[in-house]
């Protein structure tokens, strides 16, 4: 078994997130991860539990307050 991480992925695509939990697997983690789209499933995430790493897409239009 791998090097326990959580995960919170904010990303739109199943596939992008699939590709990057993928990679850590692949790199030696057991990766227990939360997708979220939108900031207010973020918001929730980040109140529901600690996450050793976050990872988002660089534009996230949905994330926008304006």
């Amino acid at each position: 078994m791998g090097v326990p991480i959580r995960v919170l992925i904010a990303e739109d695509s199943e596939d992008d997130c699939s590709l990057f939990v993928r990679e850590l697997r692949r790199g030696g983690y057991d990766v227990k991860f939360e997708r979220v789209e939108a900031a207010s499933g973020f918001e929730a995430a980040c109140d529901s539990q600690e996450w050793d790493l976050i990872i988002s897409d660089f534009s996230r239009p949905q994330f926008s307050k304006e």
